[in-house]
């Protein structure tokens, strides 16, 4: 019994070290020598859930038949570094959903980070590999190069790739038909309500009328139906705006805090309206603080000229604005990310320009200046406007 287990014991063994030599470890794909490996973005691979309407992490379980795979790569924390990329059967390389070219069988390509950083203008680059079902068979690294002497792969990457861009569908079109529509509807009301007053409200010579005997404010007053209905457009005017900076990522005065997520029209919608009557409020509260300092400065019967003249303008200038934007909008032109800088320019120069016509036109004639009329223009237009810059971004 003694010498049964001293036998049975190197048998096993022979045969473990036996099998051990025959066995064939996982293969490991290995870039180039002249590149050191960084990070494997073997477990971050995403997939588009059509319920969510949202990329979601791969599952090994549930995507397995998933042709189509993606990654997101952050440019700017990788800078100065390349991606190798790799499958094992023929695939197609796609960059923001466009498609760039074909991969071929078991050989690299390598994307220069800091070239794709300078071609998309974006923190983070959506990559996408179209191939056989699954990720086993596609690897990606994030590499350094040893020798910096070699030619960039993708220097050249828009006049090389194919560009073909797949049609997006955002529900922020839907909605804005949707605005243009209604904001159309209150305009033919209005018109029809009183169409000699909407005629002159929209003609930009009118605001600088400065007849006594031929003033807006002898017809209307700022409780009137007419400059109410203004007021509520120039407010839906400003909602779409703030809306549409918001889904282009510029977020004035922190207006996505107050904001849904924005997954469906109905919801936009929503936000639209509530923007649309938070502007109101705002409009109106005021024309109760220039009452007020009108009382204070002897000026309470300029009061009425003034905010009808502020109405015009304003209508006027945000019409413009929404007009530009509603036709941005269908054009993908990426104009936000590139003059983020001067975006408020066009708002600063508008009410600066607002303040000295203001002042112009409603100055009694033959006096040079009047202190009184200045600091009280000071008080409803210039220090709301530097509160507004201060906050605005």
């Amino acid at each position: 019994m003694k010498s049964i287990f001293p036998i049975t014991f190197w048998a096993f063994l022979t045969a473990f070290l036996l099998s051990g030599i025959w066995a064939n470890g996982a293969a490991k794909a290995t870039p180039p020598g002249n590149f050191l490996p960084i990070y494997d973005y073997q477990n971050d691979w995403l997939v588009y859930n059509s319920q969510y309407k949202n990329y979601v992490p791969f599952s090994q379980g549930v995507n397995e038949g998933s042709k189509f795979v993606t990654l997101y790569i952050d440019l700017v924390k990788n800078r100065r570094y390349s991606l190798l990329i790799s499958t094992e059967t023929e695939s197609y390389l796609f960059l923001e959903g466009a498609l760039q070219n074909k991969l071929e069988q078991n050989q690299w390509q390598r994307l220069n980070l800091d070239s794709l950083f300078k071609i998309y203008g974006k923190e983070e680059l959506l990559l996408t590999i179209y191939g056989n079902p699954g990720i086993e068979d596609k690897t990606v690294l994030l590499c350094n190069e040893k020798r910096r002497n070699e030619i960039s792969v993708i220097s050249n990457t828009r006049s090389n790739f194919i560009n073909i861009k797949p049609i997006s569908f955002s529900p922020f079109g839907n909605f804005a038909v949707l605005a243009l529509i209604l904001i159309l509807i209150l305009n033919a009301w209005i018109f029809n309500l009183n169409p000699l007053s909407f005629i002159r409200l929209i003609n930009p010579i009118e605001f600088f009328n400065s007849d006594p005997r031929d003033q807006l404010s002898k017809i209307n007053k700022p409780y009137s139906n007419t400059i109410i209905f203004f007021v509520v457009i120039s407010s839906m005017l400003m909602s779409f705006i703030a809306i549409y900076f918001s889904a282009n990522k510029l977020n004035i005065f922190s207006i996505s805090t107050i904001l849904s997520e924005k997954s469906t029209t109905l919801l936009i919608l929503g936000d639209f309206f509530i923007l649309s009557t938070i502007f109101f409020l705002l409009m109106y509260t005021k024309y109760i603080f220039m009452v007020l300092a009108g009382n204070m400065l002897n000026l309470d019967k300029q009061v009425d000229i003034i905010f009808i003249k502020i109405v015009q303008s304003t209508y006027l200038f945000y019409a413009a604005i929404f007009l530009l934007a509603f036709t941005l909008s269908f054009n993908h032109i990426p104009w936000i990310t590139t003059g983020r800088s001067y975006i408020l320019l066009p708002f600063l120069t508008f009410y600066l320009a607002r303040f000295i016509a203001l002042y112009i036109v409603t100055k009694p004639s033959g006096s040079l200046i009047n202190l009184y009329l200045f600091s009280y223009l000071c008080v409803i237009e210039i220090i709301p406007l530097i509160v507004s810059i201060k906050f605005a971004l």
